[in-house]
C-alpha cells in the first residue's frame, strides 16, 4: 500500500484497499496490501480450463468452466507448506463485477477451524446450532460485494437460468475487425469479476507484485468509464433489487424483506462439490426458481436453520 499504481488494475485495487480501510486506522503498509486477479469465464481459449473447451462431458466440470466452486479465500501456499491444515484468511474479500454477465456469487457464514481446517460449526448459549447467514449477488457492472475473508463462498452457474450464460456470451462478429478487436469483444461477453482480498500486516507467501516485464500489457485506461469506481459502485447498487427470505425448513421460506412471486418460492436441495477435493460436497436447500427469475445486480439474502446445511468429508 506504500507504492504507486503502475496500472489501472492495481489502481482499482488500492482505490478497494482504501475503501475498505479506514483512515486513520493503524497497519503496517510494508507487510499489509491488496493482492488482485481477474477471473474470466468461460476462460479464454488459453487459459486454465481451456483442455476442456472442446471436450464431450456429462457436465462434470460445468462449475470450472462457467462457475466458480465453493472455497475459503486463505493463503493457499502457507497451508501446504504446513501440512494442508493451517488456514490464514484475508480480512477482506471483495468482488467487483466488470460485466452484467453469468453465475452469481454465493457467500455462507460457514468457516474452517484456521488450525486445524475443520468445518466449524457455531451454536448459540443454549447448544443449538447458530442459523447460517447467505447472499447471493448477481452481477452488474460496477457492482462491488465484500464480505468476511472467512466466509465460504462460490459462483455456482446452475443457479441462473438455463441456457441463460450461452446466450449471453453470443455476439455477431461485425465485418472488418482485427484480432485485438475480436478479443476484446469476447472479453465484453464473458463473465468478467475483479478480484481483491485485503490483507493487514500479514503477506501471503509467493504473493508479489505483477512482474515490472509485463505491466505495459495491462491496460492504464479506465475500465468503467470516467469515474471513481465506488461512484460506479454506488450507480450499480441502486439499479437492482434486494430481497431477505428465511427458510424455515420442510420447503417453507418467509419474506423478511422485499416481495417475491409465490410460484418462485419452491425450495430445491442443492449438492455442490467443495473445490477440488472430490470427495467433499455441501448441502444447501435453495429456492433455485426464484433465483433463477432474479436480473442483473440483484441481491438475495438468505438466512437457514444451521443444521439445515451440510458439509461432508475434509475442507479444501
Amino acid at each position: 500500500t506504500d507504492t504507486q499504481p503502475r496500472c489501472y488494475l492495481e489502481k482499482m485495487a488500492l482505490e478497494v484497499f482504501h475503501h475498505h480501510v479506514p483512515s486513520g486506522f493503524y497497519y503496517d503498509p510494508k507487510t499489509s496490501g491488496a493482492e488482485w486477479w481477474v477471473q474470466i469465464r468461460p476462460s479464454p481459449p488459453a487459459g486454465r480450463y481451456s483442455m476442456h473447451a472442446n471436450d464431450d462431458d456429462d457436465g462434470e466440470d460445468d462449475m470450472a468452466k462457467s462457475g466458480i466452486s465453493f472455497h475459503w479465500d486463505k493463503d493457499e501456499d502457507f497451508r501446504l507448506l504446513t501440512g494442508g491444515s493451517l488456514y490464514i484468511h484475508p480480512h477482506i474479500s471483495t468482488v467487483t463485477y466488470l460485466t452484467d454477465l453469468g453465475a452469481p456469487t454465493m457467500v455462507l457464514s460457514k468457516r474452517v477451524d484456521p488450525m486445524s481446517g475443520a468445518y466449524v460449526t457455531d451454536a448459540d448459549d443454549a447448544g443449538s446450532m447458530s442459523n447460517v447467514d447467505g447472499l447471493v449477488s448477481f452481477p452488474k457492472q460496477g457492482k462491488h460485494l465484500s464480505f468476511d475473508g472467512r466466509y465460504l463462498h462460490a459462483a455456482p452457474s446452475d443457479l441462473l437460468r438455463d441456457g441463460l450464460f450461452e446466450e449471453q456470451c453470443k455476439f455477431d462478429r461485425p465485418d472488418g475487425i482485427d484480432m485485438k478487436e475480436m478479443k476484446v469483444l469476447e472479453r465484453r461477453h464473458r463473465r468478467v469479476s475483479f478480484l481483491v482480498n485485503v490483507w493487514l500486516n500479514y503477506h501471503p507467501y509467493n504473493v508479489h507484485p505483477f512482474p515490472e516485464t509485463m505491466i505495459s500489457n495491462l491496460s492504464k485506461m479506465d475500465l468503467l468509464g470516467d469515474v471513481r469506481l465506488f461512484d460506479k459502485c454506488d450507480e450499480a447498487k441502486k439499479s437492482g433489487e434486494s430481497v431477505t427470505l428465511k427458510l424455515k425448513g420442510e420447503g417453507k421460506i418467509q419474506c423478511e424483506e422485499g416481495s417475491v412471486d409465490e410460484a418462485h418460492v419452491n425450495v430445491v436441495t442443492k449438492n455442490w462439490p467443495m473445490g477440488n477435493c472430490r470427495n467433499d460436497c455441501i448441502d444447501v436447500p435453495m429456492p433455485v426458481d426464484l433465483m433463477k427469475s432474479r436480473n442483473a445486480g440483484d441481491d438475495v439474502k438468505l438466512i437457514w436453520r444451521g443444521e439445515d446445511i451440510k458439509l461432508s468429508g475434509t475442507s479444501s
